[in-house]
């Protein structure tokens, strides 16, 4: 391999979840298309403190090393060295693996009990694609197969002919032919995509920022979870025309996904995609119709932005009726005045996490030492309230808390909806602790 290569809410698990990883490899992300995530750090002939700290801060799960340098480096990532002679399998570091442009000296690891795989350089795609099938159809533990530019069929055709294999495919960024022409964060987020299933990056850069880059990419595309809880519908109300803003995906969503909308920073409700049948047009998979262009819309990492915010390119978080959500892109925003409907509901104060309860709970009580005996301030219930403006027209879908989609110009007091509660602080989006009042 070359060197060039009205409400009281805190979050409630709308975090992206820590990269998980077995024996190795990171799962593949079925049905939500967010694909393979693991990538392994060559840090071959680089000795910069800053950069080594920062890779064993990243997400990285491999540290690749030359065999002279295994013994300086001190890392918690699985170590894998770059072996050229046989004579090099001799000391290895206990556990390390190896990586090898030679069949012999990989045959030779293997038989030695350790870990290994081939390094393929591809100079003539066509003569040498058969064997790169082979080597990963044979079961071998891992291979690293360079091809020029930015195919990525190849890797394709071998994850359609190795699907059921336990080799794990990797590729190494830079790509050679892309320097200063994709840069290498995108390079390495379009292999981890790869027929959504994904395959693996070797990463080498001098850059601190890139590493930096590259974690915080990979962690917001994630699947995670949002957490859902059951809302009681409390209002109904019509609130005329408004301007409202269909946000339309480069993605197809089922007819478990849609988006949380809420007027407030505390959370919202799980408003569906157009996925159910429409009697009178077409569906349009891609599209969730949100609500008012003042309502939030939660997007990665909790972060959450305005409904009129929305643009080609942003991204947001699509969320299924477990919880699951997966981050999307916005194609564009369609916003047109329409009649408008809002939908008032409450989440007992039981039911939030632990630690968001707390803070409701001091509130509460910070209220009623002041009340004077017979007297309410606030709604005087435990209860946590949410809302959203959504257009009135009955086919515009918001989740039942049983799992049943509900027509929005239908709903009653009474009916439980799936909402998401959080944290209202925001700054452009982001979350900070600040006081906030929200009407």
């Amino acid at each position: 391999m070359k060197a060039s290569v009205n409400a009281l809410a805190s979050s409630a698990g709308g975090a992206p979840s820590p990269l998980r990883v077995v024996d190795g490899r990171s799962p593949a992300c079925e049905d939500f298309g967010a694909g393979a995530s693991a990538w392994w750090f060559d840090a071959r002939g680089l000795d910069d403190s800053a950069l080594k700290q920062a890779v064993e801060r990243s997400s990285c799960t491999h540290l690749l090393v030359e065999h002279a340098e295994q013994k300086r480096v001190g890392t918690s990532k699985k170590l894998v060295v770059w072996v050229e002679h046989a004579s090099e399998l001799i000391d290895l570091a206990p556990g390390a693996w190896v990586l090898t442009p030679h069949e012999e000296i990989r045959r030779e690891a293997v038989a030695s009990g350790r870990a290994a795989g081939l390094f393929i350089e591809v100079r003539d795609l066509e003569a040498e694609f058969p064997y790169c099938v082979m080597v990963c159809e044979r079961g071998d533990d891992f291979v690293v197969i360079n091809i020029e530019h930015a195919t990525y069929i190849p890797y394709e055709l071998l994850i359609a002919k190795t699907r059921s294999g336990k080799t794990q495919v990797l590729r190494s960024v830079p790509i050679k032919g892309l320097a200063r022409v994709v840069d290498d964060i995108h390079q390495s987020l379009n292999a981890f995509a790869t027929m959504e299933h994904g395959i693996g990056v070797v990463f080498r850069t001098k850059e601190v920022a890139a590493v930096e880059s590259l974690s915080r990419n990979l962690q917001h595309r994630q699947v995670s979870a949002m957490k859902l809880l059951p809302a009681r519908v409390d209002e109904v109300q019509h609130t005329g025309l408004g301007h409202r803003v269909c946000v339309d995906t480069t993605s197809m969503m089922n007819a478990e996904e849609g988006m949380v909308i809420g007027s407030t920073g505390w959370g919202g409700i799980l408003v569906c995609s157009e996925t159910h049948h429409l009697p009178h047009m077409n569906l349009r998979e891609f599209r969730v119709n949100a609500g008012a262009v003042h309502s939030y819309i939660w997007g990665p990492g909790g972060t959450a932005f305005y409904l009129s915010e929305m643009r080609a390119g942003a991204e947001v978080m699509c969320v299924d009726l477990a919880g699951r959500a997966r981050v999307v892109s916005v194609g564009r925003a369609k916003i047109e005045r329409r009649p408008m409907l809002k939908v008032n509901c409450s989440i007992a104060l039981e039911a939030v996490p632990a630690q968001l309860q707390a803070k409701v709970e001091r509130l509460l009580e910070m209220q009623e030492r002041v009340t004077p005996k017979g007297e309410h301030i606030g709604s005087g219930d435990r209860r946590i309230h949410v809302n959203a403006f959504l257009q009135n027209d009955w086919h515009v879908r918001v989740m039942g808390s049983d799992g049943k989609a509900r027509h929005c110009t239908l709903l009653q007091p009474g009916d439980e909806l799936l909402a998401h509660v959080d944290d209202p602080g925001r700054h452009t989006g982001l979350r900070i602790e600040e006081n906030i009042i929200e009407k």
